[in-house]
């Protein structure tokens, strides 16, 4: 995990910088972006909506007043006179709106740049769970860019068609998408600094509205917490719907401030309410586009992927049952360690149906789907072997990609094993090491390897070797599993093989908790129940229905335990 001491390289460095200027610039150009087919359109004693600058010098028809370039026709919020309207007439008259403001491109340009770069370098060095890969800043920057331009667009449209309504239908914009779409591809601490960065820039549109940005800044975090956990598309719906109805109170409340009429209250929290639900079914559509096109996971896409009719989980069932088996057993103890650390339930119990899904490509060189007594491994050398085990990772990797599993789902695959040894073989090669001709070096004999990165492959890793070495546990009693649970567990920790995730000891005694618990329901034991004999034994008592009957007929009424007697 990036931290402040922890600097990627300076290529990086600059890639990231190159995005965050590339951000900078694309926001600035649609926020300096005019409508060309403006009309300013009053009566009198209109209240103006905007500041109204001449585009060049004019002349007022029936006077001698001149009108310079740039000097202010009628400031916001003045009441329009009959000099104002014979003013605003040749206004609108004039091809007067450039289509681009260069001055103000350039300052916002300034300030969006400043911005971005201070947030995101304090964000990096300050924030431990605020790192952006490459493809992340990408995806963050493109999307910002395309929630930005269509707000723009809407506002564009509304200022030409209803520009009495303009300020009301503000409101009706879905300017929460960002945040909720954001937050479920990645993380809120990601979602909530670039919301910071959407909601200035929003605001730079609206002239520089004070009102814009803290409404945009204030729905983009409630929309951001409400579709936190999306582990159903229902969770997408309800986050719009809360999202909305709090944000009617701070409707209402900064016109209460600014001393807006109450007249269209029940219009603008109507266009809040619907706000809230079309930007959920937005989110719902765009999701899709952006897990394949930037190869992301949400949670969503993890729900589909746990369903055990999925191709993968189908084959590994026919051709690999013993590891469909020991992977739905890694799934349980995964997600309920995930669950007792704060990790990420959903992702770590997916993961584990997939992380030996490469077992597939030759599914009988693993004990567990061996279905006679012969030992395939016999007639091959440790070496040979040793190399078959491990390249189930790259195998899996392999399959990851062509089923498009998604980079979290491969990642934990690819670390699942860490650079653990494969002791069995590795022990089998030194019985039979000759020192003279050659050494057996343990490297030879352990996984590539990355270790994990993450507390949910940390978790994959302890799972998968606890629930192996369990199949081979005698008279598994309560302690007897303690204390396996617990071996196992240190000599990974020993191994080093969890110096790269973010698992404490703390969390490694929640987890040998968690497992401890599973194991002992899993091993619990059982009655031998005795079994019912009609003449003798433990139960000598025959059905009421055969009392009072011949020997031969109770003989011919034995049912199908009868049948299966008969036909021996």
């Amino acid at each position: 995990m990036q931290n402040g001491k922890d600097k990627p390289p300076s290529y990086l460095r600059y890639a990231k910088l190159a995005i965050l200027f590339c951000l900078a610039l694309a926001l600035a150009l649609i926020v300096s972006i005019k409508n060309p087919f403006f009309v300013a359109e009053y009566q009198l004693g209109d209240i103006a909506r905007e500041n109204l600058r001449a585009p060049m010098d004019f002349t007022v028809p029936g006077t001698d007043i001149t009108v310079k370039k740039g000097e202010v026709i009628v400031r916001e919020g003045e009441r329009i006179n009959a000099d104002h309207l014979a003013r605003i007439a040749v206004y609108n008259t004039l091809e007067r709106r450039e289509v681009f403001a260069v001055k103000k491109f350039a300052a916002v340009f300034i300030l969006l740049f400043l911005l971005i770069a201070i947030l995101y370098e304090y964000s990096e060095r300050n924030i431990k769970k605020f790192y952006l890969s490459k493809k992340d800043l990408i995806f963050c920057s493109v999307f910002a860019v395309f929630s930005l331009a269509l707000v723009k667009s809407f506002h564009l449209i509304f200022e030409s068609y209803a520009q009495s309504r303009l300020e009301d239908l503000f409101y009706i914009i879905p300017v929460f998408v960002f945040a909720m779409v954001v937050r479920i591809v990645l993380f809120s601490e990601i979602a909530i600094i670039f919301s910071l960065v959407y909601s200035a820039a929003l605001a730079f549109s609206f002239d520089s509205s004070l009102r814009i940005f803290l409404y945009t800044f204030s729905g983009s975090i409630l929309a951001a917490y409400f579709s936190g956990k999306c582990e159903n598309r229902n969770t997408i719906l309800k986050a719009g719907i809360f999202t909305a109805f709090l944000m009617c109170f701070f409707m209402l409340a900064a016109d209460v401030f600014m001393g807006r009429s109450s007249g269209s209250v029940a219009l603008r929290m109507a266009f809040v309410i619907v706000n809230g639900i079309a930007g959920s079914f937005i989110v719902l559509g765009l999701l899709p586009v952006i897990e394949n096109l930037f190869d992301y996971t949400t949670d969503i896409k993890l729900l589909e992927l746990a369903n055990l009719e999925h191709p993968l989980l189908g084959e590994m069932m026919l051709n690999a049952p013993g590891t469909y088996h020991h992977s739905i057993v890694v799934g349980n103890l995964s997600k309920a360690a995930a669950e007792a650390i704060g990790a990420h339930p959903l992702l770590t119990r997916v993961a584990a149906y997939y992380h030996d899904i490469g077992k597939l490509k030759m599914p009988h060189y693993y004990i567990e789907n061996r279905t006679g007594s012969e030992d395939v491994h016999a007639g091959i050398t440790p070496n040979m072997s040793a190399l078959i085990i491990m390249s189930h990772v790259k195998e899996g990797v392999e399959l990851a990609k062509e089923f498009k599993l998604g980079r979290r789902l491969t990642g934990i695959i690819q670390e699942h094993h860490g650079t653990s040894l494969t002791s069995f073989f590795y022990t089998k090669a030194k019985g039979k090491e000759d020192p003279l001709l050659h050494v057996i070096e343990e490297k030879d004999f352990r996984y590539p390897g990355p270790k994990p990165q993450t507390k949910e492959a940390g978790i994959i890793m302890l799972a998968d070797a606890v629930e192996a070495a369990s199949r081979v546990l005698e008279d598994p009693t309560p302690k007897r599993i303690e204390n396996h649970v617990q071996r196992i567990i240190e000599g990974i920790f020993l191994d080093g093989q969890l110096d790269e995730c973010e698992l404490t000891l703390k969390d490694l005694h929640a987890i040998q908790k968690s497992f401890i618990t599973i194991l002992i329901g899993i091993f619990h034991h059982r009655i031998e129940y005795p079994e019912r004999t009609p003449n003798g034994g433990s139960d000598k008592k025959l059905p009421k229905t055969d009392e009072g009957q011949p020997k031969g007929d109770r003989q011919g009424n034995r049912g199908i335990t009868g049948l299966f007697k008969a036909s021996q």
